[in-house]
């Protein structure tokens, strides 16, 4: 037996094993009669001739944001750590049988062996702009997703990357990571300097038709609700957040690889808006460089431009490699740039029609201060 096999095996037992832990969890918790069904839902997302609407169908509380979250009293270091691991101790109902209705009617679907829920809505009835979707399951319980279509006239698309790129994690570095991720009350996660102001730009063009976002990351779906937390504490655009389940599936014992996962999104998004344009941020920290210089390799005409921010501690090396990679996509047409801050993304953008140079001083104020940018109250309406 090669390693292939070997894996391909290991992932199989592995998956096996979480059913049924997952059963025996299930059937314990039903006698214990504590919590009931829930549908937890995702930003959906797509044109006015198809939508996609996602959730996740689950036992227990949902991770939800409310307003009601955003301004929750002092908890103390333990208190954060137990509510950051309840969101990845979830019990997912395998199979159950969600109905999402739109103005074009009512649709019946079943979630998948994980509780996820990724339904295609054809002619959904649906104008450009944001509405919501009433997601119900058969023993009653109902949830309304966000649901964002895109105007066929936006001439550009956003899609950014999280981690380190709006939002400082230190995924290169595992123990700053977990202690970001587990340790802090989400109030007080930090965003990128000027990078709220920089999106708010990128997506209002003056006298143009308002641009959608999209942010893409290998970061757990457990992660929703705290990531669109954050998105509207910190005063970024709202968007569809496209992300991964943690656990084994998908070839791997751990999630889908980073790229896969993020090509295969960037690739629908493509396939699924062909009159849009795509500005693709991130950072150099992991893969992105490769992953946006693939695409863009795929896609010249399609790609406005790339900017992967340089993360702190990076080497010689790693920044020899970017620099390969950007003059290779830059010989393309496609103009790439390593960048250290959203002043120089700004400042680029505006040189080549994407953003209006008006918002520039914003953009720097905030960037060269440090400031952490503006803690707003309730979510972004839609």
């Amino acid at each position: 037996m090669n390693r292939a096999q070997a894996k391909a095996v290991l992932v199989r037992l592995a998956v096996a094993a979480e059913r049924v832990l997952g059963r025996v969890v299930m059937v314990v918790v039903v006698i214990r009669g504590r919590r009931r069904p829930l549908v937890l839902p995702f930003i959906g997302h797509g044109s006015t001739e198809r939508v996609r609407i996602g959730a996740r169908v689950a036992m227990g509380h949902p991770d939800a944001v409310t307003e009601d979250d955003l301004a929750p009293g002092p908890r103390s270091r333990r208190q954060v750590l137990l509510a950051s691991l309840s969101r990845f101790f979830t019990i997912e109902l395998p199979g159950a049988r969600v109905a999402i209705s739109t103005p074009a009617g009512v649709r019946h679907v079943r979630a998948d062996v994980e509780g996820y829920v990724d339904a295609v809505v054809e002619q959904p009835g649906l104008e450009p702009g944001w509405h919501e979707a009433e997601l119900t399951l058969e023993a009653g319980t109902a949830a309304r997703a966000k649901v964002l279509v895109v105007d066929p006239r936006a001439d550009v698309a956003l899609v950014s990357d999280v981690d380190d790129t709006i939002l400082e994690t230190g995924l290169t570095r595992g123990l700053a990571f977990l202690r970001a991720t587990l340790l802090t009350e989400t109030a007080d996660r930090a965003p990128l300097p000027g990078s709220a102001a920089l999106y708010r730009a990128l997506v209002a063009p003056p006298s143009k038709v308002c641009r959608p976002v999209f942010y893409v990351s290998t970061s757990p779906w457990n992660l929703h609700g705290t990531l669109l937390e954050f998105i509207a504490l910190r005063a970024f655009p709202l968007g569809p957040l496209l992300l991964t389940d943690w656990g084994p599936g998908h070839g791997n014992l751990f999630r889908i690889g980073a790229r896969e996962h993020k090509t295969g999104l960037i690739t629908q998004i493509l396939d699924e808006h062909p009159g849009l344009g795509l500005v693709l941020v991130g950072d150099t920290g992991q893969l992105d460089p490769e992953i946006y210089a693939a695409v863009a390799e795929a896609h010249p005409d399609r790609i406005r431009a790339v900017y992967v921010r340089r993360p702190p501690g990076r080497t010689l090396r790693r920044d020899a490699e970017v620099r390969a990679l950007a003059e290779r996509v830059t010989a393309l047409g496609v103009p790439m740039l390593a960048v250290d801050d959203s002043a120089e993304i700004a400042e680029h953008a505006a040189s080549i029609g994407l953003l209006d140079p008006a918002e520039i001083p914003a953009i720097r104020a905030e960037t060269t201060d440090g400031r952490r940018g503006p803690l707003s109250v309730g979510l972004p309406r839609a």
